[in-house]
């Protein structure tokens, strides 16, 4: 495991990077407290996304005009 202070992260990214990806846990700590851990984005889970559907959908103009009923 490698956790490493944020100031010294800066200059070694590309170290914590290779080790992220070898699978080592690393963490950036400030003020000696873990904030931050580093992992591959292929071990991250996407979340739903919005708008998929945007432009393939075709609505009525008339679609808030209020049904014609009984009166």
């Amino acid at each position: 495991m490698l956790i490493v202070p944020t100031h010294k992260a800066k200059g070694i990214l590309s170290e914590m990077i290779k080790r992220a990806l070898e699978g080592e846990p690393v963490f950036i700590e400030r003020y000696s407290k873990p904030v931050v851990a580093l992992v591959p984005a292929s071990s991250v889970r996407r979340g739903k996304r919005l708008g998929v559907l945007a432009g393939k959908l075709i609505l009525p103009a008339d679609l808030d005009a209020q049904p014609a009923g009984p009166a």
